[in-house]
């Protein structure tokens, strides 16, 4: 405050760098809850469809044999281990992001490092979800398809011979794309004055 002429005087707002909120922490802040929420959705999902889909698994066997619903059965279970471990890694995920978006939000001093732990285990999940994908989804999919087309007793199109390689291409290329808004997130949240900013006026 300024005295002048015996009254006092307002200072102006300071228009340092470092006093502007950078509007990529709202915007992230958001993003990221949203995300957030949609993953933990998709987890509690993931987990009613396994046990929806032991349940299934009984009462078709229950009913009488089918061939085809045999061969689906047997994918599922073939598959638990690794759907298991993907809501696992989903839902720590989930949990990060969550978390990273509400600091963000209230302009925590420890937003930045939460988001950054949040796309570290987003990288690391995308990673290894590639190459359970490929090593474990893809073969049992495929066999689990073919042995689905063998059963119809007509000639095989030719294009069954590249489904699990058409199955790996489309399942990489997703978790690919998927890992851009981390990789956006990672880069815009690291700049200098978003940390400056947050290192004067963070929570």
């Amino acid at each position: 405050m300024v005295i002048m002429n015996g009254q006092p005087i307002e200072q102006p707002p300071s228009m340092s760098p470092d006093d502007i909120e950078p509007g990529r922490l709202r915007v992230f802040g958001v993003c990221h809850i949203v995300f957030g929420g949609l993953g933990l959705m998709n987890v509690v999902g993931g987990v009613a469809m396994q046990f929806f889909q032991q349940s299934l698994s009984a009462l078709t066997q229950s009913s009488g044999p089918d061939e085809v619903q045999e061969i689906q059965n047997e994918m599922y279970r073939d598959l638990a281990v690794y759907t298991w471990i993907t809501i696992t890694m989903s839902l720590i995920v989930g949990v990060l992001i969550l978390l990273s978006g509400i600091a963000l939000i209230k302009r925590r001093q420890s937003s930045v490092r939460l988001s950054n732990m949040y796309v570290l285990s987003s990288l690391i999940a995308k990673a290894g979800g590639i190459v359970l994908f490929l090593l474990v989804a893809t073969p049992v999919i495929g066999g689990a398809v073919n042995a689905m087309l063998a059963q119809t007793k007509a000639p095989l199109p030719g294009w069954v011979g590249g489904l699990q390689v058409f199955i790996g291409v489309v399942g990489a290329l997703s978790v690919l794309l998927s890992a851009i808004y981390p990789l956006c997130a990672l880069i815009m949240l690291n700049r200098p004055q978003v940390r400056q900013y947050l290192a004067k006026h963070g929570r």
